[in-house]
């Protein structure tokens, strides 16, 4: 389980100087325990072997001349000894000779073979086995065993005064920690409040006091300092917002100024400008059908230039108020059956089909999709028308309507077997007057792409080409899906 993070700047320091300060006094209180544990341990096994020296000198004669009862009674003058188990007295064959047992032990534990013996720490014990010598000469074995629970006492109680010194250095640390550090935090936490004012209130003329040169001194001048310069930009921000909202309130005037200037200049187009192109192709029509063997040759041709400038002319104007209206005019969503208007452009179409022996196929269902009917007839009239329109001489057009959803989405694509289009070209086609090819090859004005890019983006939807040099090219749109009715 890990601690959880202070949030405040006062209880992390106290979490800091709590961890540090407990860190050293837990490490240098180790280091005092280890100490104590390893001297203590010395200081029994000293005093055990010299117990057992003592008792090996003075069991000596009583070794030596079998003398059982002097034996067992140096081994009782060690029953004052609490920390002692065991001790025996072993002959030099080997044998036990006299031993003292504590009321807890048992007769199976003395060693069987003092002479293999080794004096030293076991688990839970210490065993001490100490030659008898008389003239330097081995008569025998003093064997003494003694548990650690003197030991144990005293670093248990070591360890408990080390917890409770702990304890409090911890809860001085803390006190002494809380009362210093509110001479730090105070002027931090009233910087904290002034900051909370100024967010909630947005109020920059405030500034905090400066009460100290250190750190936090130059903390709370530099805030100042920020809030000095927001101050001024906030100002500078307030007087500009006023500006900009009268110099857009003037080009809001001076656009709907131009606005109802293009509005009488598309009128003006289309009436004005195109009855004239109408009288020039009528009357050269005229002049061509009335007076062309008396024009001769070269009239002739002065003629019908132009009775077909006029006619292109007036084409031009047709496109360029199409692509107006689609600029212009309001587009109102609502859901389209797209397999009943194709339906209806490629009956109102059939004259062209015709006349061009196009194969028009419209391939599987159309699902219904989020658009503007006239609009959306628009762009794919001009698709179909472009797709019967740039094929190669002698080739019958050929060309397939069909629809897919996907991710909410309905695609629309429009494949043809024309004469395709170069990769570089693939994104400029959708630019107003871009023509790759020359008008007395293929007809027309360069602005359906265009027309069918702007319908596309005032629907909300997105429009693209895939097309490869004299292989034909797919065009697509996509709009938004709409539910399908339920039946």
């Amino acid at each position: 389980m890990t601690m959880s993070r202070p949030r405040t700047f006062r209880g992390k320091i106290t979490r800091v100087v709590l961890e540090t300060s407990g860190s050293a006094l837990l490490l240098a209180t180790i280091a005092l325990l280890v100490d104590e544990y390893v001297s203590h341990r010395s200081d029994t096994a000293n005093r055990l072997r010299i117990i057992a020296r003592i008792a090996a000198t003075q069991s000596s004669a009583a070794v030596l001349f079998k003398d059982g009862h002097a034996a067992e009674e140096i081994l009782s003058s060690l029953r004052a000894e609490e920390d002692l188990v065991a001790a025996a007295i072993y002959t030099l064959d080997g044998g036990l000779f006299v031993r003292y047992l504590r009321a807890d032990a048992r007769p199976e534990e003395l060693p069987q073979d003092p002479w293999e013996g080794k004096s030293g720490f076991r688990p839970g014990r210490y065993e001490h086995f100490e030659p008898i010598l008389v003239d330097r000469k081995h008569v025998g074995t003093f064997y003494l065993r003694s548990d650690l629970g003197r030991l144990r006492w005293r670093m248990a109680w070591n360890t408990a005064i080390a917890v409770v010194a702990l304890g409090a250095a911890a809860i001085v640390a803390v006190a002494l920690a809380w009362r210093l550090l509110s001479l730090v935090t105070r002027p931090i936490l009233r910087l904290q409040k002034l900051a909370n004012k100024v967010t909630v209130d947005r109020d920059y003329a405030v500034r905090a006091s400066e009460e100290s040169d250190d750190e936090v001194g130059s903390l709370v001048h530099a805030f100042n300092e920020m809030l000095a310069q927001i101050q001024l930009r906030d100002d500078a921000i307030r007087k500009a917002h006023g500006e900009l909202e009268e110099r857009v309130q003037a080009r809001t005037i001076a656009l709907q100024n131009t606005l109802r200037e293009l509005e009488s200049f598309t009128y003006t187009i289309s009436h004005d400008l195109r009855a004239p192109l109408r009288a020039m192709a009528g009357f050269s029509r005229m002049l061509l059908e009335d007076f062309g063997t008396s024009l001769g040759p070269t009239g002739t041709e002065y003629a019908s230039k132009i009775f077909v400038a006029a006619k292109r002319m007036d084409a031009l104007i047709l496109d360029l108020l199409d692509y107006s209206r689609v600029t212009r005019q309001d587009v109102k969503i609502e859901a389209v059956d797209v397999a009943a208007l194709a339906s209806d452009l490629v009956r109102q179409m059939e004259p062209e089909i015709r006349e061009r022996q196009a194969d028009v196929a419209i391939e599987g269902p159309l699902p219904r999709v989020l658009g503007h009917p006239l609009t959306l007839g628009q762009t794919m009239t001009n698709l179909l028308s472009n797709a019967i329109k740039f094929v190669a001489p002698n080739v019958k057009p050929r060309v397939r309507i069909r629809g897919a959803r996907t991710n909410g989405w309905v695609r629309i694509e429009v494949e043809d077997n024309g004469i395709g289009i170069e990769p570089q070209y693939l994104d400029r086609i959708f630019r107003i007057f871009e023509r790759l090819n020359p008008a007395e090859a293929y007809p027309g004005t360069g602005i359906g792409l265009a027309i069918v890019r702007r319908a596309m983006e005032r629907m909300g939807g997105r429009s693209g080409v895939e097309s490869r040099p004299g292989r034909g090219s797919l065009f697509w749109i996509e709009l938004p899906a709409a539910e399908t009715p339920q039946k």
